[in-house]
This record gives structure tokens, C-alpha cells and sequence, in this order.
């Protein structure tokens, strides 16, 4: 996949995400939408929500948590994942179409790991935007963290599919 490629996807990620948050947004504030929406139910598993919208940038957030020096472009890749991560948490918070989701996404310690992913998500992107190696990090491995204990107790050891990560998504990984 071409740099081109993977801009353009991301684009299109955070702009489907933004729109769920915005339904979710309008819906809770009982506001009106043009079109009516019937579900607020995201079309696709959990499991493949993790895999596209989690697994991908806090990957990147770890490779340049790893990283002895930033570039500039860096950073900004830095920020984008912690925008990714923080509009994915607003998804994963739904129900999903895979068959553990419903159950998943009404236990009250998934919900609370996925409150705590985003709130770290925010400060990692605050970290990225001010450019504070040593917070950043920090916060990466609190990632690490919420991920494993979430991981821990829902993430079986083969995935139901068996696939372990998405083959056509290569792991991006920073040049040092």
C-alpha cells in the first residue's frame, strides 16, 4: 500500500468515525438528523472495528513511543493515531455485529476500559501536539496497559476467524 493509499484510507476512517460520533452527539442530545437514523449498531464486529481502528494506530502510537527522537511528520502521524484512537472508542462503545459483541459492550469493565483508552487517547494526543517525549511515552505504555487487561480477559488466544492481524494492513513503523 503506497503512502498515498494509506493517507486516503485514514482520511476516509476519520471521517466515517466523525460522522458516527456525530450521530451518536445528536442522537443523545435528542436533536433531529435530515434522515432518520434506525441504529446507531456500527455495521461490522467489534473485532473488526479493533483490528482497523484500535490495533493500527496504537501501533503506531507504541513505534513512536519507541522512538529515540521525533520527526516532525512523526508527531503529526503521532497525533493522528491518538484522533483515531479517541474516535474509535466512541465505536467500540456500541454494539457490534459479532456474536460476543452484545455481551461484550454491556459489561460494565468493558466500558470502563474503553473510558479509560480514550481519556489516555486525549492526553496522548495532547503529548504529541506539545511534543513531550517522556509524557508521551508514559501514556503509551498505559496504552499498553488498558489494552492488555482488556486483552486479558476478552481477546481469545485464536481469534474466532483465526486471523491475527489484517494481512492486507501492513504494521507501519517508524524510521529511526
Amino acid at each position: 500500500m503506497t503512502a498515498f493509499q494509506r493517507i486516503a484510507l485514514r482520511a476516509a476512517t476519520i471521517f466515517c468515525l466523525g460522522l458516527v460520533n456525530c450521530l451518536v452527539f445528536a442522537a443523545g442530545l435528542g436533536i433531529e438528523t435530515a434522515t432518520p437514523v434506525k441504529s446507531l449498531t456500527p455495521p461490522i464486529s467489534l473485532l473488526d472495528l479493533m483490528r482497523a481502528s484500535i490495533e493500527i494506530s496504537a501501533d503506531g502510537i507504541w513505534a513512536a513511543e519507541a522512538a529515540d527522537k521525533l520527526s516532525d511528520d512523526e508527531w503529526l502521524l503521532a497525533d493522528q493515531d491518538a484522533v483515531n484512537l479517541i474516535a474509535a472508542t466512541s465505536c467500540i462503545s456500541l454494539l457490534g455485529t459479532g456474536n460476543q459483541d452484545r455481551i461484550r459492550a454491556g459489561n460494565a469493565d468493558w466500558q470502563s476500559w474503553i473510558k479509560d483508552m480514550r481519556e489516555t487517547a486525549l492526553q496522548i494526543r495532547t503529548a504529541a501536539r506539545v511534543r513531550d517525549q517522556t509524557r508521551f511515552a508514559a501514556l503509551g505504555d498505559h496504552l499498553q496497559e488498558i489494552c492488555s487487561g482488556c486483552h486479558g480477559k476478552y481477546r481469545p488466544e485464536k481469534p474466532s476467524d483465526g486471523i491475527l492481524r489484517y494481512p492486507f494492513y501492513p504494521k507501519r513503523e517508524l524510521v529511526k
